[in-house]
């Protein structure tokens, strides 16, 4: 940044930003620059993710939090209430939903961790007694490839090393030990998977204590007594953190190109090339947000949006009935939204308005807009970003190359949209200069957040600008769909598969796998094929004229087939069963295909003959299929309705509607399967004035393959 272009951007600083710097300024000398916090006012704090606990009490993963100074928006205010986002379904969460009915519960864990009194633990422990440690590194364990141990489960600290584990208190160990104390034989077998975090398995246990069968979701009540029950043993505040709601919920997304992809971890995953238009939630019965949690957002004097992910995290939780209701019904409160630090890979990467950047802080804003009914209005007063003006470029070089951008605050853009910009340097100065790592500091986040909202509230800025709604999302649809929980889907996929034939036996669990990461595939669309075999080479009868693709349909005998080969590495084998699993939805639909070449010269003509339908095995009713067809340009012969034919000049090369019909079905459940359609399918992207006009022509029927595969193949219209 120049000389002159500096000058420029400070003076663009509003006096209340210049005071919070000067707060800032003093924090390392005195943590209490910002003043003794109004012991009445009322905190509501919302979000996901690590950004959610870092700035509530503390990154608590890194292994030197239980030596750091308490800092955060839970030490800088008296009444802190925090409403978490609960359709979380990776890692060792996702363990957890793919085979309880349950809500996601690892952001919960997270908060609960940042959220302990220390005091309180010393109270209890005494103050040499390295209680704090041995909870953060009981929550925080993970088993590896080999599952939990019952002796585990049922005594945690077992888990630590022979000193810590001698050093744990006998109250501290019976209170942890109390968390799964009671758990039914049925619980215990589900919990026991290799790979899980144990304090998710801790707080399911607590969640699920009580219930003979865990064969529906826990209510209200039940998770907030397992929370209630988790704080109580580790020394958090208990009925201060609240799920967003009971009703487990799948995340929907809709890219820009017109794809939709179902589940939260499949939006770093899926890697579309293009932005997030909106999100949907799928909720297994229907939602409600905790009433605690609207209570307190009526209440709050202050409601903080905590940095987080934008679609995974943010938006499901206002997403979730009765929480935005909640927050413009108070027109007390000052309303803070804290950007994002660095764009998210499958969320804040690709621009809406430009695809070819990231996110800029008025976008982050607009993606509310686009998504929340009703716009923005009433949703936020201020915006607090954080300013890397002091950072040495090196620094966020290093970030470059890991193509990890900051998110720019345009205050002309933000100011037009009726929000506060507020920048502020935000980040811990010991922690990048020591490790070259730029994160938000919880100290200075939760600072600048006390500072920023006694001055709007004293400079009555609220209410007082004008708040464009930043558009209304209720147009593409209902933004609340009903649909089976994760488990209840995987529970039929497993019905599905029990009844087929897969060889080698080791391919059983990859194709297990492969459904649970794709949830896009839907278990009737299992019910086309038989079996699955690995096929050696010297018995590959595939044609590879079209395609070189290592997977295939084999009609006449129902099963999948897969090259030997393909089960060599993972992606492979997914790429190639995704391709022979679309393939299997047409099933027996041709009586026969032909070549023949056209009299007048110059190219061939391909036909194909359906069968009738009564006598076809196909996934596809009768007008799908012939919708389809013409989406493939297969042409009706007139006169003769069963036969489809289509022109191909000599030379040129085209997919069969069967190869190609597969490739899409791949193609829509992660773009990274088949690298060469996703190179003729970008086109979607470009706006007609960017086309040639054949190329126009090309992206229609693009897109109509896009919207068939979307409504009628995965039924995510």
């Amino acid at each position: 940044m120049s000389i002159s272009s500096r000058a420029s951007w400070t003076g663009a600083r509003s006096s209340l930003e210049h005071k919070l710097e000067g707060v800032l300024s003093r924090l390392s000398e005195d943590p209490r620059a910002a003043g003794k916090a109004p012991s009445q006012a009322r905190v509501v704090v919302l979000g996901g993710g690590t950004g959610l606990s870092t700035v509530l009490g503390g990154n608590a993963s890194l292994a030197s939090w239980p030596d750091r100074t308490p800092a955060g928006l839970a030490r800088e205010f008296q009444q802190v209430h925090v409403g978490v986002c609960t359709t979380d379904d990776g890692g060792s969460t996702g363990e957890l939903v793919r085979r309880l009915p349950m809500i996601g519960i690892g952001d919960l864990r997270k908060v609960l961790l940042s959220m302990i009194d220390r005091e309180t633990l010393a109270g209890r422990h005494g103050r040499d007694v390295p209680a704090l440690k041995i909870v953060q590194r009981v929550f925080l364990h993970r088993f590896g490839a080999r599952a939990p141990s019952r002796a585990a489960l049922r005594d945690p600290v077992r888990v630590l090393e022979p000193a810590l584990r001698k050093a744990c208190p006998p109250a501290l160990r019976a209170a942890l030990a109390g968390l799964t104390a009671g758990m039914g034989g049925g619980l215990e077998v589900r919990l026991r998977v290799p790979g899980h975090c144990l304090g998710n398995l801790l707080l399911t246990a607590a969640v699920f204590r009580g219930m003979r069968k865990p064969g529906r979701a826990p209510s209200m009540a039940e998770v907030n007594a397992g929370l209630s029950a988790v704080a109580a043993a580790i020394g958090a505040p208990p009925g201060r953190v609240f799920a967003a709601t009971a009703s487990p919920g799948t995340l929907i997304y809709e890219y820009a190109n017109g794809v939709v992809a179902t589940g939260q971890s499949r939006a770093a995953k899926a890697r579309r090339g293009c932005a997030v238009r909106r999100v949907r939630i799928s909720f297994a019965s229907a939602p409600q947000a905790d009433p605690q949690l609207i209570r307190r957002l009526r209440e709050a004097d202050l409601i903080v949006y905590a940095p987080g992910s934008l679609y995974s995290s943010m938006l499901p939780l206002l997403l979730t009935p009765g929480v935005v209701e909640a927050i413009r019904g108070n027109r007390r409160a000052v309303k803070i939204l804290g950007a994002n630090l660095w764009i998210q890979e499958g969320e804040t990467d690709m621009s809406f308005r430009e695809e070819s950047r990231g996110f800029w802080v008025s976008e982050l804003i607009e993606a509310y807009g686009r998504n929340v009914p009703g716009g923005i209005a009433g949703l936020f007063d201020a915006v607090l970003a954080t300013s890397l003006d002091t950072v040495p470029g090196s620094i966020i070089r290093n970030y470059a190359l890991e193509d990890k951008h900051p998110i720019h605050l345009d205050r002309a853009r933000v100011t037009a949209l009726g929000v506060v910009p507020v920048e502020a340097s935000l980040f811990s100065n010991d922690r990048w200069q020591r490790d070259s790592m730029i994160h938000h500091d919880p100290a200075r986040f939760a600072a600048a957040v006390r500072t920023l909202s006694e001055g709007l509230s004293a400079r009555g800025r609220r209410g007082a600008r004008k708040v464009r709604t930043g558009g209304a999302a209720s147009r593409g649809g209902p933004l609340i769909l009903s649909g089976p929980s994760a488990c209840a889907r995987m529970e039929a996929v497993g019905a599905a598969l029990s009844q087929k034939v897969i060889r080698p036996a080791a391919l059983r669990r990859a194709v297990e796998d492969f459904l649970w990461e794709h949830p896009d595939v839907r278990p009737e669309h299992l019910a086309c094929f038989d079996g699955v075999q690995a096929v050696p080479e010297a018995q590959w009868k595939r044609s590879r004229e079209w395609d070189n693709v290592l997977g295939y349909y084999e009609p006449d005998t129902r099963q999948i087939m897969l090259h030997a080969q393909a089960l060599r590495q993972p992606a492979t084998l997914k790429a190639n069963f995704a391709v022979a699993l679309g393939e299997s939805l047409l099933g027996r639909y041709i009586a026969r295909k032909r070549w023949q070449e056209d009299p007048r010269g110059g190219c061939r003509v391909y036909e194909i003959e359906l069968r009738p339908p009564a006598l076809r095995d196909c996934f596809l009713p009768d007008a799908s299929l012939r919708t389809y067809l013409r989406a493939a340009q297969m042409l009706p012969r007139a006169g003769e309705p069963l036969r489809h034919w289509r022109p191909v000049a000599k030379g040129m090369g085209f997919l069969p509607c069967g190869i190609l019909f597969g490739l899409m079905f791949a193609w829509v459940l992660d773009n990274a399967h088949v690298p060469a359609l996703e190179f003729e399918m970008q086109m979607l992207q470009w706006p007609a004035s960017r086309l040639l006009p054949y190329q126009v022509k090309a992206r229609a029927r693009h897109r109509e393959l896009v919207r068939f595969f979307r409504e009628e193949v995965f039924q995510n219209g």
